[in-house]
């Protein structure tokens, strides 16, 4: 039956939304720790592969668990309720931590006059806004209000009536075909990278109706998508090594991970309810500051990764210093980030979550 009433508290999708933050953030600390070791970032090299298989495209995670969320939880509250939540605990923090990473990278001394400093950084602020690129793990987050921002959109078509029904389950199905384009330093919004992971969070939105019966339908075939995951893994795997991806217009590797990601997510939802109450304890403050550590975690791994240069430069260990690096910046950064955030509300109480998120 459908549910009658939507709970408050998800326990194995809070679950779930903390493995997420960790696959993150543990991607980008390989990431790091091959280039501070072999000076770029070289997907020839075996560790870096297996990184990139389970950990790119993580971030289609957090949009599938937004959806399942709005459907679920949010959109019962009103969309008054929505975007004022969005506002405050989203978008102002994202807000923050923009202007705090502009201002420290802007050289204040090539500036004649105060007035065309202040021109200059309140430019770089709204171009680094808008585009994300405060920092390199920023660009989701302007991907993340666009999904905001087409939420009514996407209800209208999930429920008006069958033609818009089934336009619905073509955008779920449209990052086939179309690919996301990845884009790290120039001042560009990409319209395919939009619609790639507007699919993942339609087809939570479409999760989150009826959710219970959805995932019982999803437990009847958990073998099938642990089976998908796999194999979709090893194709991700033999791409990598034979250097396979562009056919025409579309990227073969973006769309495989696309359905490796959803066939994980079914897979990691369906094990986590199947714990019931006793979710991993250990998770929870995690999934809790989640999107905080996401905010933080790019600088303070930028920030710290110098400092274990002599490790990762050291080729007599090659590659168990890539890994014993890559494990000591991912330890640090969310240890780091995990600190930050606790201070946060201590200082500032309930209004934290208005500067950092949580």
């Amino acid at each position: 039956m459908p549910d009658k009433k939507a709970p408050e508290f998800l326990g194995y999708l809070h679950s779930f939304r903390g493995l997420a933050i960790l696959k993150i953030v543990f991607g980008h600390a390989v990431a790091a720790a091959c280039i501070g070791a072999y000076g770029v970032f070289d997907v020839s090299k075996p560790i870096l592969i297996i990184s990139e298989v389970f950990y790119h495209d993580s971030t289609l995670y957090f949009a599938m668990i937004s959806g399942l969320l709005f459907s679920k939880i949010l959109k019962p509250r009103g969309y008054y309720n929505f975007y004022k939540n969005k506002l405050k605990h989203i978008v102002l923090p994202y807000l923050f931590f923009t202007v705090v990473l502009t201002l420290i990278k802007i050289n204040f001394s090539q500036f004649l006059s105060f007035q065309e400093g202040f021109q200059q950084v309140v430019s770089k602020v709204g171009m680094n806004f808008i585009f994300g690129k405060a920092n390199f793990a920023l660009w989701y987050i302007p991907v993340l209000i666009f999904l905001y921002l087409v939420t009514p959109v996407l209800e209208f078509l999930q429920t008006k009536n069958i033609t818009t029904k089934a336009l619905f389950v073509l955008i779920i199905l449209v990052p086939l075909f179309i690919s996301r384009i990845q884009n790290l330093t120039e001042y560009h919004l990409s319209f395919e990278t939009m619609i790639y992971f507007t699919g993942a969070y339609a087809l939570g939105m479409f999760l989150g109706v009826d959710l219970n019966e959805k995932l019982s339908w999803l437990k009847k075939y958990k073998f099938l998508f642990g089976l998908l995951a796999l194999i979709s893994s090893v194709v991700l795997f033999y791409f990598y090594i034979k250097d396979v991806d562009k056919l025409g217009m579309v990227s073969l590797m973006e769309t495989v991970f696309y359905i490796q990601k959803i066939s994980f997510a079914f897979v990691f939802i369906l094990l986590f309810k199947s714990l019931s109450e006793n979710q991993p304890k250990w998770l929870n403050p995690i999934a809790s500051d989640s999107f905080s550590i996401y905010f933080i975690h790019g600088s303070i791994l930028y920030a710290i990764s110098p400092w274990f240069i002599f490790l990762l430069k050291n080729n007599s260990m090659n590659p168990w210093n890539v890994v014993l690096g890559a494990f000591i910046l991912f330890s640090l950064v969310l240890l780091i980030s995990i600190v930050i955030v606790a201070i946060s509300k201590k200082l500032f109480g309930k209004y934290s979550r208005m500067i950092v998120g949580a």
